[in-house]
């Protein structure tokens, strides 16, 4: 009768089992050695922590303004090995300007060739330059690696304001924009061909009579001057030396009525001297001492007794 088996018997004669199997059984007995939360909890601290010093650092910079200074050294350290490298400013270039002069434009901008080109504000730079009597609107960038590009958007002239002695010349808004009398000077041929307004406060009237102006065309290229009278209304000379008289309400529709009147009759061709448009009901024509009259020429051919 065969003895059973020991217990060290079964054992050494148990196959062992598979590694695949072993492994596994090793990585369950070393998760179970930690909790499950615990991972998790390991990634969570070691993304959050440091953020939490790095924010606390931060917001303790910013309360004792030694972040600002920091950052600055930064980047003014930064932009001179740029321009080491070649990013400094060599030449500025500008588009759109015809009125205002080069050393003005230098001047709002405030660079100096050598500049570094990265610590150049071109914010500042854009609202410098639209401060500049003639430009309207301004653009600035950078062209790299040494260029400074600026596009300027001009005003246009409109009128000579005649006042006090001085001639200015403003746009159409009634800004100022420079000295006429200076522009003649250096030769500027364009001003001689603007309408000269006359008055203490002509210049904030002028974008009224230059709307109703352009709505009557035929008669815009005709005034030579306009002359704003006792703060209230308008007169205006026209090249041919006849003043028109208009009244201090209904302005477009005077204007309207004499543009009619003119293509109709030839008014303003005639030998007069003024049209008053005053009264809304009538129009009157000042003529000249040598004005001849419509009729007056058929009255001389009508036959009749010599004395």
């Amino acid at each position: 009768m065969t003895a059973a088996p020991t217990a060290s018997r079964r054992k050494m004669d148990t196959p062992p089992p598979p590694k695949a199997m072993a492994d596994s059984a090793q990585r369950g007995n070393r998760r179970r050695a930690w909790p499950r939360w615990a991972r998790p909890a390991i990634k969570l601290a070691v993304v959050v922590l440091p953020l939490a010093i790095g924010g606390l650092a931060v917001w303790n910079a910013v309360r004792s303004d030694t972040l600002t200074g920091f950052g600055n050294s930064i980047a003014v350290l930064l932009q001179d090995k740029a321009a080491a490298f070649g990013f400094a400013l060599g030449d500025v270039m500008v588009e759109g300007r015809t009125e205002t002069d080069r050393a003005s434009v230098l001047g709002a901008l405030g660079v100096e060739r050598g500049d570094p080109i990265f610590a150049i504000d071109l914010d500042d730079a854009k609202a410098r330059l639209e401060q500049l009597p003639w430009v309207s609107a301004a653009a600035v960038e950078r062209r790299l690696p040494d260029i400074l590009y600026v596009r300027l958007s001009e005003r246009q002239p409109m009128a000579i304001w005649q006042h006090e002695r001085r001639f200015t010349v403003i746009d159409r808004d009634g800004r100022p924009l420079a000295d006429a009398t200076e522009l003649a000077r250096r030769g500027n041929m364009r001003i001689e061909t603007l309408p000269q307004v006359v008055g203490a406060n002509a210049p904030q009237q002028v974008p009224k009579l230059l709307a109703a102006l352009e709505r009557v065309p035929s008669l815009l290229p005709r005034v030579a001057a306009a002359v704003w009278v006792s703060d209230r209304r308008w007169d205006l000379k026209l090249n041919n030396g006849v003043m028109v008289k208009l009244p201090e309400s209904g302005m477009q529709t005077a204007l309207q009525q004499l543009a009619e009147l003119d293509h109709s009759g030839r008014v303003l061709d005639r030998d007069i001297v003024a049209v008053d448009l005053r009264q809304p009901d009538r129009m009157v024509l000042q003529t000249s001492s040598t004005a001849v009259l419509p009729g007056a020429e058929e009255d001389k051919k009508k036959p009749g007794k010599k004395i």
